[in-house]
């Protein structure tokens, strides 16, 4: 009786009652054939997917902080290098600093070289002329000795042969000179 009730109200809506079951049993052995064989089969190549999905994101993960790894690196690097740089430029100053103070001690000590010399040279020239107008002298004084002695003079002869023998010895001297 209550088939044939729900016969008639499923007949209403235009549902055969008999198509509908036997409908209802062909899904229930297509799903469970589906459920014994495809879906598993199904599941296996999503969970495969989703695995390879995964490891992408993995390895895009650790591409990323590989990547922030190797900037931090290079940027230590670069720093690294700016200091060596900049400690290599200081070095080289004050080597270049060293070598002009030696350079320039040298040139003082050549120059104070040379200026010796040349004090030396001077004396040397100096006690030579010294020397040479010691002779003169000398030679001027045996030359009017030897006038005066040839010549009996007076005194006012005498004062006037010295005056000549200065002036003689000034003009010598200034020739010489």
């Amino acid at each position: 009786m209550h088939a044939i009730f729900l016969a008639d109200l499923l007949g209403g809506f235009g549902i055969n009652l008999w198509a509908f079951i036997s409908q209802l049993v062909s899904f229930t052995i297509v799903f469970l054939l589906l459920w014994r064989w495809a879906f598993p089969l199904i599941r296996r190549t999503l969970e495969r997917r989703q695995a390879v999905i995964r490891e992408g994101i993995e390895n895009a993960e650790k591409a990323r902080r590989d990547l922030e790894e190797a900037t931090a690196k290079a940027e230590q690097v670069i720093q690294q290098a700016r200091v060596q740089s900049q400690e290599i430029v200081a070095q080289a100053a004050k080597i270049a600093e060293k070598e002009a103070k030696r350079i320039q001690d040298e040139a003082y000590v050549r120059a104070e070289e040379i200026e010796q010399q040349q004090i030396v040279r001077i004396q040397q020239e100096a006690a030579r002329a010294r020397a040479d107008i010691s002779r003169l002298v000398v030679n001027l004084t045996i030359s009017a000795a030897s006038k005066i002695i040839s010549k009996s003079v007076d005194n006012k002869d005498n004062r006037r042969l010295v005056e000549e023998f200065v002036v003689a010895s000034e003009t010598r001297e200034q020739n010489d000179a």
